[in-house]
């Protein structure tokens, strides 16, 4: 969960997934995606007053604007749709700054904002899942000469920054192993069904339509969550809230005892020792763990360090363990130095 406060030292004026607090002195802000840990303070009627009063934007994805737009209305003439892997100029005070939408494969619509100003060049990451390949794709980190720009700063989702974390399986193959499960569970009787698992509250969007691609039966979610994910365009198929119309439930669903399959699905459990064993593992309750992680493993994280050789970096998921804080931190100055000692520098910062 992100632990980022909102403020861009680097970037006097604007903030990025925080609305509450010191914040609200912002007078520029970003929303990388429609998760709740990213958008604390936005449900807020004095902060959505103050949006409006202020004439503040709110710069986002489409995808994020719908959500948004639906959720909270009263924003809806106080946000701002960014083109995706383009530079946008943003007005902050009496300048413009350069904003890139980088695809983040966190969820529909989240995306990483490369911000250019005169001074600095900031990548806010947000939450991401993204291989280590794909990053040498988006030519937004390059510059007219072909060589990769140089990041004053990386904002880092370090969810997953650990040595413990080293890979997480493709997620297509994590969900190919769950469609599996759940298809021959369900053919196997028709009086068969699932309770499907989820440790959070959102971030399942692409689950819930591999489901109802693969499995071809939407899934069964509560109330508040049918009301947050039918907004999501390509979703509101994917979900229901009629038990009757499916066999896989994410809700608290009475049938037969004999006849369930459960199936959690997670990435905290799944460190480097216990992936050895593959993607699936099963209890001695018969319940199934599938390992999926909508966040970048450490060498995803390493892979992205490496490439763009960020001056310095910001841990945006904080640890409750002070022990893994510590490691992060360690990790993090090993990468520092590595890439100062390639560059032929001696001093650290």
């Amino acid at each position: 969960m992100s632990t980022f406060e909102g403020i861009v030292e680097e970037i006097p004026g604007i903030s990025i997934d925080r609305f509450d607090g010191i914040n609200t002195e912002s007078a520029v802000l970003f929303l990388s995606h429609c998760h709740t840990d990213h958008m604390k303070g936005l449900d807020n009627e004095r902060v959505q007053s103050s949006i409006i009063e202020d004439n503040k934007y709110l710069y986002l994805t489409s995808i994020s604007a719908t959500i948004i737009k639906n959720r909270y209305p009263i924003l809806a003439n106080n946000l701002k749709e960014l083109t995706i892997e383009h530079a946008n100029s943003v007005p902050v005070g009496d300048e413009y700054i350069s904003v890139t939408c980088v695809p983040a494969g966190h969820c529909p619509g989240s995306v990483m904002f490369l911000f250019e100003t005169k001074n600095a060049c900031i990548l806010y990451t947000g939450d991401y899942r993204m291989a280590a390949s794909d990053f040498k794709k988006f030519k937004c980190f390059y510059d007219d000469f072909g060589l990769v720009k140089r990041i004053d700063k990386v904002y880092l989702d370090t969810t997953f920054f650990l040595e413990s974390y080293q890979t997480f399986p493709k997620r297509q193959d994590s969900l190919a192993a769950l469609c599996k499960i759940i298809s021959d569970w369900t053919a196997a009787d028709p009086e068969n069904y699932v309770s499907l698992d989820l440790p959070a509250q959102y971030g399942y969007e692409y689950v819930f339509k591999e489901i109802y691609s693969r499995c071809l039966m939407p899934v069964h979610v509560s109330s508040d969550k049918f009301e947050f994910y039918s907004k999501i365009p390509e979703l509101d198929k994917c979900v229901t809230t009629n038990p009757s119309v499916t066999k896989v439930h994410n809700w608290t669903y009475d049938g037969p005892s004999g006849k369930i399959r459960r199936i959690k699905l997670s990435a905290l459990r799944w460190t480097s020792d216990n992936l050895k064993k593959g993607v699936i593992e099963v209890d001695q309750n018969y319940k199934f763990y599938v390992c999926y992680s909508t966040h970048a493993s450490y060498q995803e994280g390493a892979a992205l360090i490496e490439f763009l050789k960020p001056k310095n970096i910001h841990i945006c998921v904080e640890q409750s363990d002070p022990a893994d804080n510590l490691e992060m931190m360690i990790l993090i100055d090993k990468h520092i130095r590595k890439i100062q000692v390639k560059e032929g520098k001696s001093q650290f910062f």
